[in-house]
């Protein structure tokens, strides 16, 4: 099964690619290859990762008023001592423009005003229309044709497991594909109120269509705001969440919420620089019951060794980043990380202990990119994450990692 299916992928792109409509009048064709390894341990064990992807990507208009885009990508995970082969379908979207109106369809890149609660692909359409009144965006996307790994849901104990199964290709359909879920969002956004103020409005809901026993519907409330005064730039954000979380005959009301705020300072120097301190906040699980641990859709993980989801988790930030050189630039982060409850999060360090304090500890990193050419990048990361920094689990070993990631765009 797994090599009549591969053999089909290659031929589904190539039609895409290339058998175009005749209104097609221009193309671009580029590849992209990258090769990246990982290097991580606690003292008393070493972990390595590795990962090959060639990512083919073409665009073309059509007509006037149209263009379309399409990449893909295939990638060789060596991950816990096994070798996986992942092929994905990455953004693929049809787009026209009506004037001050733009319609999009197929496998699209959206965001919430945060980057907190979705991010990422979603196939589907949405519709922007720009006024002096601000733009006004409505979509509707679908997330279980993606592969569960680009989608990375986990609202449920049933997602989780689904993105710790490793992918089989003689079970293709049940460990490839991501949660089901029917998303829509109607958002609002103004660049500039009072010549000024950047402000961003969002109503997001999701449907769960996944047909087990148990499901989880929600819808979130998202507004962000940033204001620039000289070299600093102050932002603002928050989410509310109204979920039902139903199992059999029974529906549980959930209520939860997040906040982010960041000041950014562009210091005085020769070259270009920031330095950001920035604030993540999530509900966890109150005593009383009225409030649960914030659900996001997109599981984006947090911290570069830590790498935690979001839920019930609070992350402060400093972070300093520097463009030296027109071809390097570098950047370091201490982030401390909290528990917003001490049930919700039961990763490392504490692995599911609920006797500890609420601090996890700090994490250093550092990482570097140079780019010698436009079409040529290497980036080097590392640091180490320090629980003796926190009351959580304070004797747990440190844990470090290195990243290596090499890039080569060929156009």
């Amino acid at each position: 099964m797994s090599i009549i299916m591969r053999k089909r992928l290659l031929p589904v792109f190539l039609t895409l690619v290339f058998f175009m409509p005749v209104s097609v009048n221009a193309y671009d064709f580029g590849l992209l290859l990258n090769q990246s390894a990982g290097f991580s341990g606690d003292g008393t064990e070493t972990d390595i990762e590795s990962e090959t992807t060639i990512i083919p990507r073409f665009s073309t208009l059509i007509g006037d008023q149209g263009d379309f885009f399409v990449s893909a990508s295939v990638s060789a995970v060596h991950q816990n001592g096994q070798w996986d082969i992942i092929p994905e379908l990455l953004r693929t979207e049809f787009s026209w423009g009506f004037g001050s109106t733009d319609l999009s369809i197929g496998r699209i890149v959206w965001a919430c005003p945060l980057n907190l609660v979705a991010a990422g692909l979603f196939d589907g359409a949405h519709i922007s229309h720009h006024s002096p009144m601000g733009n006004f965006v409505f979509g509707v996307w679908y997330t279980g044709l993606q592969y569960k790994g680009r989608a990375n849901i986990a609202m449920t104990d049933e997602d989780i497991t689904l993105l710790d199964t490793p992918l089989d290709w003689n079970d293709f359909a049940n460990t490839y594909f991501a949660s089901r879920r029917l998303v829509a969002a109607l958002q609002w956004e103004h660049p500039s109120v009072a010549e000024h103020l950047h402000l961003s409005v969002a109503l997001v809901g999701q449907v769960d269509v996944n047909n087990r026993d148990t499901s989880f519907h929600n819808q979130y409330l998202i507004a962000s705001a940033a204001l620039p005064v000289g070299r600093f730039v102050f932002g603002l954000g928050g989410a509310l969440e109204m979920g039902q979380y139903v199992n059999g005959n029974e529906t549980d009301f959930r209520f939860a919420f997040a906040a982010d705020a960041g000041v950014h300072w562009v210091p005085p120097a020769p070259f270009h620089n920031m330095l950001s301190l920035t604030g993540r906040f999530t509900s966890g699980v109150a005593d009383d019951g009225n409030v649960y641990a914030f659900t996001p859709i997109t599981a984006m993980s947090h911290g570069n060794i830590l790498q935690a989801r979001i839920s019930g988790l609070s992350v402060l930030a400093l972070n300093y980043t520097a463009r030296l050189h027109h071809t390097f630039s570098a950047g370091i982060t201490a982030s401390h990380f909290v528990r917003s409850d001490l049930g919700t999060f039961v990763e490392w360090p504490v692995y599911g202990e609920t006797n500890g304090g609420y601090f996890l500890g700090t994490e250093f990193f550092v990482n570097a990119m140079w780019s010698p050419v436009s079409d040529v990048s290497l980036n080097l990361g590392g640091g180490m994450f320090l629980p003796s920094l926190g009351n959580a689990a304070p004797n747990a070993d440190a844990r470090w990692r290195i990243d290596l990631s090499f890039t080569l765009a060929l156009f």
